[in-house]
């Protein structure tokens, strides 16, 4: 964009100036910057940011800007203008893949899957990078307020991975239009707590400073009532000096009405020319309103005669292909100056000039132009064709939000349309299924729910049957992600019209069997797996073959057992018990999931890919092979990186790690990892959100774990979220109120999850998930109140009906939690000491840090409501070894609750040395075969191998002098140490 060409002096925004340039500055350093411009309309923003691109050190800027079209507007408006931009002025070939979405001649478009939204994202924010080296880049984004969802969506995705790189975005805002329901009053906050991002006030100018831009513009006005009747506003300054009437005269009604006086004064031609552009919005393309104006009477030399005027008074700026109206507010101040007639004359010829192919003419763009033009009308039967193929556009260019507000616009329109079925060539219940399948991409479950019911009223089973079928499958799958068993219904209905052969049964099967194992029916969605598996390779459906088999791990990943079954390493070449039920062909789990990882990226299903190594990872981790597990989420991550998808859909496999190392007792490790992700997209990064909150509250950083939370509450609102989906802020907020010490509430809060979304309902908490509960129930045990004890029973009561009567299978790991919640809902303490004891030992062998701690506390009291303070103190100076630095504040914290509670119950003599150099293990041995107790037994007390124990007690005889165990005990004795 040049430097503004207006008569007004630039007054008064020296320091708004200066800040941009400071801005550039650390962008050029290579440090990314945001500046959000907001202020009213006419306050200045466009020229202040004009200025500073006259003086930017930045190599390259582009402009693009938001179009106030409203439901058919181009989605990506801004960044399709920016990216062609870019484009245009790279010299090196561009590969097109999935830029060729929004830009033009760079290929074919890829075909649209479910990933390409993301992709898209990935492909936008890799060539800004690029674009910007050498020399760094200023990408303007103007009228932010205009923009469509999907502009939103995608500038938010480039402010949070926007890092290391020289990109200054100017995003401009006027703040007078940010009604209460504008989605920006809810985003900009959110925007201007991102790193890199500072927002920058535009002001009205001062008194002293309207007196200046007077002055420049040589005008002779009162100062004191220009201002007064200005406000400061540096356009309506300009136009009241500009206007030939006597300042003291009349005022007109308002900013719009002082605007038009310097239109007033054109020629009548020039008038009707700035009408018809008017009618396209506050810019317009020269070809377009050519044509426009030919249908008005206007030939193309009359057209050039009648816009010199409206250039030289500045109402128009010329650009490389078309017009733009010097200012928003003046295109707005034209359209509503215009009769009734007049406008609807003018978006007349609108619809005409865009109703057939012409050179130049983008086919998505002009469908949205068309449907807007054709809609204000009444021309019901174009501007419903029109919508029915931009919608197809938007599909195409990734854009959801567009495309379901588009085919809504049909579905308005479709009862006004007597022949609707014959122009969109398809029936009503398709047009319906479409905006049932665009609504659940786009995350609207209740929408989603809601037209395909539509569309199965709207639809004879006798005449249409695959489309019933269709519908009722596109039904059932939104209700499944709503939890609602109901889902069941419409899927079983959906099998009776496509039949065993029809090519769309796997993936019926596929979302039968994912609602059955969400409802817990895990041997119903077995079979629907294994169905659905079988289906798949018959027909060639590779991507419900993906499906089925993600699924079918899932199941076969939940090993049948009971508590007190044996849970530990295996040997070499131990077969595990999940891989122990085979799936097809005699496969094992782990090899069924390598099938799935190698299947879907031979077929280029990138997401199933991604979620495949996210359930290696997850069902290693269920086999108690964590350094495995951490290595599939790790390789899950790099594919991503391989694949461009890692600031998308790679944040998954991520917070799986962090999750892993919290897992390994490496939580610093684990939020130096959450701190360094890109910022994913919707579910993905709400799961980031709600590991951040737990890792919070982990430290004791209250304030900050409630941000995250009602971050996550943001992006995953209950109402469009599944329970599964929600579950993890109720587990996250549980976690949170417990560690607050907030114990009645955190015991309501399970109440209310409880009821919500069946918290303990068979397929929601795992039982090593469960644990967080039972230590909950220690705790309200140990505050001692009547109302904490009240609250104790009351989940002891909820979590032994879920293990007695719920009993389901269960793998190692949870096998293990099993155990550790036995141990926490006993009332007796030699059964809780057995149980956490075990525990101790399985966590310790297979390098579960995270749980052991839980199991030591629980071992921890036990010991002592036995009375053995001994044993209790050897499990707490074992609590403490293990913890290092950068160990958890919640650790800490019940490390010194477990310090008071055993001086509490017997004041700890502490010997002033340690006689013949014993180190304290070898006293920790010691006091144990002072105990009578055999080697064996000695270790398990102590977590050490029996192997170990002998070594310790060798060394204690050789410092104490002692011929064997019962001379060293005695010795022991002598000296003050036992």
């Amino acid at each position: 964009m040049p430097p503004s060409e207006s008569v007004s002096a630039f007054v008064g925004r020296r320091p708004h100036l200066e800040h941009l340039l400071d801005a550039a500055s650390a962008v050029a350093s290579g440090s990314a910057r945001t500046s959000l411009v907001v202020g009213d309309a006419g306050i200045g923003k466009t020229r202040l940011i004009s200025e500073y691109l006259a003086r930017s050190p930045l190599a390259r800027t582009v402009v693009g800007g938001c179009l106030e079209l409203g439901t058919e507007g181009i989605a990506f408006a801004p960044f399709a203008t920016v990216l062609r931009q870019l484009v245009k002025d790279t010299e090196a070939p561009i590969a097109g893949g999935e830029l060729a979405r929004l830009v033009p001649g760079l290929g074919p478009v890829p075909e649209a899957t479910e990933e390409s939204r993301a992709r898209l994202f990935e492909a936008a924010l890799t060539f800004l990078e690029e674009s910007a080296l050498p020399g760094g880049l200023v990408v303007v984004v103007e009228d932010l307020h205009w923009a469509d969802a999907s502009t939103r969506d995608l500038l938010v995705f480039l402010l949070r991975n926007l890092d290391a790189v020289p990109v200054h975005l100017v995003l401009s805002v006027r703040s007078d239009d940010l009604h209460r329901t504008h989605p920006l009053r809810r985003l900009l906050p959110e925007i201007e707590r991102l790193p890199g991002v500072a927002r920058l006030d535009v002001e009205a100018l001062s008194q002293e400073e309207v007196v200046e831009q007077v002055a420049y513009l040589g005008g002779s006005t009162d100062p004191d009532l220009l201002y007064l009747r200005s406000g400061g506003n540096p356009l309506f300054v300009e136009s009241l000096v500009a206007d030939p009437a006597p300042l003291e005269s009349a005022l007109p009604d308002g900013p719009r009405e002082l605007l038009l006086r310097t239109v007033e004064a054109l020629p009548e031609t020039t008038r009707a020319v700035l009408g018809l552009a008017s009618a396209s919005g506050d810019r317009v393309d020269h070809a377009l309103l050519a044509e426009v104006a030919a249908g008005s009477g206007i030939s193309e030399l009359e057209l050039d005669a009648a816009l010199r005027p409206a250039v030289d008074a500045q109402v128009l700026r010329a650009t490389e292909d078309g017009y733009v109206f010097r200012h928003a507010l003046l295109a707005e101040a034209v359209y509503a100056d215009l009769l009734p007639g007049e406008r609807i004359r003018a978006h007349r010829r609108y619809v005409d000039a865009l109703d057939h192919d012409s050179p130049g003419r983008l086919p998505g763009e002009t469908a949205a132009q068309l449907a807007r033009h054709a809609h204000i009308v009444h021309d019901h039967p174009r501007a419903l064709v029109a919508a029915w193929a931009a919608a197809e556009h938007a599909e195409a260019s990734a854009a959801h939000p567009e495309r379901l507000g588009l085919l809504e616009r049909v579905l308005e329109l479709w009862e006004m349309v007597p022949e609707a079925e014959h122009l969109a060539g398809a029936p009503h219940g398709e047009a319906l299924r479409r905006a049932c399948q665009a609504a659940h991409v786009y995350g609207s479950t209740r929408r989603a729910v809601a037209h395909a019911t539509s569309g199965l009223g709207a639809t004879d089973p006798s005449i249409h049957p695959e489309l019933t079928g269709e519908l009722l499958m596109a039904r059932g799958r939104a209700r499944s992600d709503q939890g609602r068993a109901d889902a069941l219904e419409d899927l079983d209905a959906a099998a009776e019209y496509l039949d065993r052969d029809h090519p769309r049964r796997p993936a019926l099967d596929a979302a039968s069997a994912t609602a059955l194992m969400r409802l817990g029916l895990d041997k119903e969605s077995e079979r629907a797996a294994r169905a659905a598996l079988d289906c798949a390779q018959r027909v060639g459906d590779r991507v419900s073959e993906v499906d089925a088999l993600m699924t079918l791990t899932n199941l076969l990943g939940e090993v049948r057992g009971i508590a007190g079954e044996p849970v530990g390493p295996r040997s070499s070449g131990e077969e595990s018990e999940a891989d122990a039920r085979k799936g097809p062909e005699g496969e094992t789990v782990t090899a069924m999931l390598h099938r799935a990882i190698d299947l879907a990226q031979r077929t280029g299903q990138v997401r199933m890919e991604v979620r495949a190594w996210r359930n290696l990872a997850i069902h290693l981790d269920q086999e108690l092979r964590l350094e495995e597990a951490y290595r599939a989420a790790e390789r899950g991550w790099q594919r991503c990186t391989e694949l461009g998808v890692s600031r998308s859909q790679g944040v998954g496999c991520a917070t799986t790690m962090a999750s892993l190392l919290n897992d390994m007792g490496r939580l610093d490790e684990a939020e130096e990892l959450l701190d360094r992700l890109p910022y994913g997209q919707s579910r993905q990064e709400a799961y980031r959100l709600n590991l951040t909150a737990m890792f919070h509250a982990f430290q004791g950083r209250w304030e900050q774990a409630e941000e995250a939370l009602t971050a996550f509450t943001r992006i995953m609102p209950r109402d469009i979220s599944s329970p599964m989906e929600y579950l993890n802020q109720y587990y996250a907020r549980l976690y949170l109120l417990m560690y607050r010490g907030d114990l009645v509430e955190a015991a309501r809060s399970v109440g209310l999850a409880t009821a919500d979304i069946g918290t303990m309902a068979p397929g929601r908490f795992p039982h090593y998930g469960l644990t967080v509960m039972g230590d909950l129930v220690l705790r309200l045990r140990q505050h001692g109140g009547a109302e904490e004890r009240y609250w104790a029973q009351n989940l002891v009561d909820h979590l032994r009906t879920d293990l007695v009567h719920r009993r389901r299978p269960v793998s190692p790991l949870g096998r293990l939690g099993h155990r550790i919640m036995e141990g926490f809902l006993t009332d007796k303490p030699t059964t809780a000491l057995e149980h956490f004891t075990e525990a101790v030992r399985i966590c310790e062998e297979n390098g579960y840090r995270g749980i052991q701690f839980r199991s030591l506390m629980g071992a921890f009291h036990a010991a002592l409501g036995l009375g053995d303070h001994d044993r209790a103190r050897v499990l707490l100076e074992r609590f403490g070894s293990l913890q290092g630095q950068g160990t958890a504040w919640i650790l800490r914290q019940d490390a010194a609750r477990m310090r008071a509670a055993l001086a509490a119950a017997e004041p700890v003599r502490v010997p002033a040395g340690r006689p013949a150099g014993l180190t304290p293990r070898e006293v920790e041995v010691l006091v144990e075969v002072a105990k009578g107790s055999s080697n064996r037994e000695v270790g398990q007390a102590l977590f050490i191998s029996a192997k170990t124990v002998s070594v310790h007690l060798s060394n204690v005889m050789g410092k104490l002098g002692a011929g064997n165990r019962t001379a060293a005990v005695a010795r022991a004795r002598e000296l003050g140490l036992l």
